[in-house]
C-alpha cells in the first residue's frame, strides 16, 4: 500500500430472512465511518452548546466531547441510517410500503455499527382466474312486487291520524296519554307529560307500556308498572284519544298531491326511478361476486401494517356510526377480529387489480384524470366549491389515478365475466 493510498471499508447489506412481505436486513457500517460522523456532530454541536464559562458556540471541543458525545453519537447514528437503509433498499432491490424499522443496534467503539432492519414489502402475484368470472347477475329492471311496494310506501308517506272508532285501544291504534311516573312513591324527574303519541304497533323505549294500554278507554287512567332506565317504575296515565291511520287512496287525487298530472305519469316515473335503482344495485352485486372471486382464486402474503391501517381505517367509521355509544375492551378486540379478515380481502383486492391493470395494460392518463375533476366541477355549487375541488385533485393526484385504474380494471373484468341469470 502507498504512502498516499488507503483502502477505505463498504458498508455491507444482506438480507437475512424473508418471510411473506417481510424482509430482515443485516445492515453493517464501517468503523470509520462511524467515527468520522460521530466527529462532523460533535463540531456541529459545538457550535451551538452552552457551557457556564464559555459564550455560546465557544466552549473548547474537549469539553464539548467530555459533556455531549452521547448527543452526539446519537445525531451520527440518524444521520448514518437516513443515508445507508435507503441504499440497502437500492442495492438489494427492495420496495418498502412502510418506513422500516431498527429491530436491533450494536455498536462498541472503535467497531462496526451493526444493524437488524425490519422492511415490509409489496407482495408480487400472479394473478390467475379472472378473465371469465362466473357471475350470477341479479335482474336489472324492476319487477311488478317492486312497484306495489314502492307506491304503498309512498301511501304510507302521506298516511294520517283520525279518530278511531273502536272505544278501547287495541293493537293497531295510536294512542294518546298524558302521563308521569314515580319509583317508590316519590315522582321520577322529567318523567312526566301530556298529548304523547303512542304506536301500538312499534316496539317501545318504556318496556310494558304497550302491554299496560292495551283495552283501556278513552277517559280511564290507570297506573302500570314498567320499566324506565332498566329499574321497575309505577307509570299512572290517562287515555285521552284513540286514533287509527288513514292511508290514502292509489289515485289521480294522490298522484297530483305529488306532482303528477295522473296516476300512470306517477307509476312511470317511479318505474323509471326503480329500475334505475335496480340496475345499480346489479351492478353493484355483479362487482363483489367478481371482487369475491378474484380473493378467493389469488391468495398471497400482505404487508402487516397495510392490513393494520386498513383495519383501523374500517373501524374508525364504525365507531363514527355508533356516535356517543362507547364499546366495552373486550367488545371491541371481539370487533377487530371480525373486522380483520375484510381488511385483509380489501389490501389483498387493491393489489390483484393493481396487478390485472399491469398485466393487461391499463393505463390511467392525465386527461382521465382531468375529466375526472371536471366531473366533480359540474357538481360544485360555488367558485369557492370548485377551488377546493382543484386543490383536492392536485393534492390527491396518485390517489384518484388508483381509483380510476382500479374502475377501469373492474371494467374490464365485467365485460370477461360469465354471466348467468340469478
Amino acid at each position: 500500500m502507498g504512502l498516499f493510498t488507503s483502502s477505505k471499508a463498504e458498508p455491507k447489506f444482506k438480507k437475512t430472512k424473508e418471510e411473506g412481505c417481510v424482509v430482515t436486513l443485516s445492515v453493517e457500517i464501517p468503523a470509520q465511518e462511524m467515527t468520522d460522523a460521530t466527529q462532523n456532530a460533535l463540531v456541529r454541536v459545538q457550535s451551538r452548546a452552552q457551557i457556564p464559562g464559555f459564550r455560546p458556540g465557544k466552549a473548547p471541543l474537549a469539553l464539548v466531547q467530555q459533556h455531549f458525545t452521547g448527543r452526539a453519537r446519537e445525531e451520527a447514528v440518524d444521520a448514518l441510517l437516513r443515508k445507508h437503509i435507503p441504499a440497502a433498499l437500492d442495492q438489494l432491490k427492495l420496495r418498502a410500503v412502510e418506513p422500516p424499522s431498527i429491530e436491533d443496534m450494536k455498536w462498541k467503539d472503535g467497531e462496526p455499527l451493526a444493524l437488524v432492519v425490519r422492511v415490509e414489502v409489496p407482495p408480487t402475484p400472479t394473478v390467475k382466474d379472472y378473465a371469465k368470472i362466473t357471475v350470477a347477475r341479479k335482474p336489472r329492471v324492476a319487477d311488478e312486487a317492486a312497484l306495489a311496494k314502492r307506491l304503498e310506501q309512498l301511501r304510507e308517506s302521506h298516511a294520517r291520524l283520525e279518530i278511531a272508532k273502536e272505544d278501547a285501544v287495541g293493537p293497531a291504534h295510536f294512542a294518546v296519554i298524558d302521563y308521569s311516573a314515580s319509583r317508590g312513591g316519590k315522582p321520577l324527574p322529567q318523567a312526566k307529560g301530556n298529548a304523547e303519541l303512542v304506536d301500538m304497533s312499534a316496539e317501545q323505549s318504556v318496556e310494558g307500556l304497550t302491554a299496560g294500554l292495551l283495552g283501556l278507554k278513552r277517559g280511564e287512567s290507570k297506573t302500570m308498572t314498567v320499566k324506565l332506565g332498566g329499574k321497575d317504575a309505577d307509570l299512572t296515565v290517562t287515555l285521552v284519544e284513540i286514533k287509527t291511520k288513514v292511508l290514502p287512496p292509489l289515485d289521480a287525487e294522490l298522484a297530483k298531491d305529488l306532482g303528477f298530472e295522473t296516476l300512470d305519469e306517477l307509476k312511470a316515473k317511479l318505474k323509471e326511478v326503480l329500475d334505475r335503482e335496480t340496475a345499480h344495485e346489479s351492478d353493484a352485486d355483479a362487482s363483489r361476486q367478481i371482487e369475491q372471486a378474484l380473493v378467493k382464486a389469488n391468495q398471497f402474503p400482505l404487508p402487516p401494517s397495510m392490513v393494520e391501517r386498513q383495519l383501523e381505517d374500517m373501524f374508525e367509521r364504525f365507531v363514527r356510526q355508533l356516535g356517543s355509544v362507547k364499546l366495552p375492551d373486550k367488545e371491541i378486540e371481539a370487533l377487530r377480529a371480525k373486522m380483520r379478515p375484510a381488511a385483509e380481502d380489501s389490501v389483498r383486492l387493491s393489489f390483484i387489480l393493481n396487478a390485472i391493470a399491469e398485466k393487461e395494460k391499463l393505463p390511467v392518463s392525465d386527461a382521465e384524470v382531468a375529466a375526472e375533476l371536471e366531473a366533480g366541477l359540474k357538481d360544485a355549487e360555488s367558485e369557492e366549491k370548485k377551488k377546493e375541488l382543484r386543490e383536492l385533485f392536485e393534492r390527491r393526484k396518485d390517489q384518484i389515478a388508483h381509483m380510476i385504474r382500479e374502475r377501469k380494471v373492474m371494467n374490464f373484468l365485467k365485460e370477461k365475466a360469465v354471466y348467468k341469470d340469478a
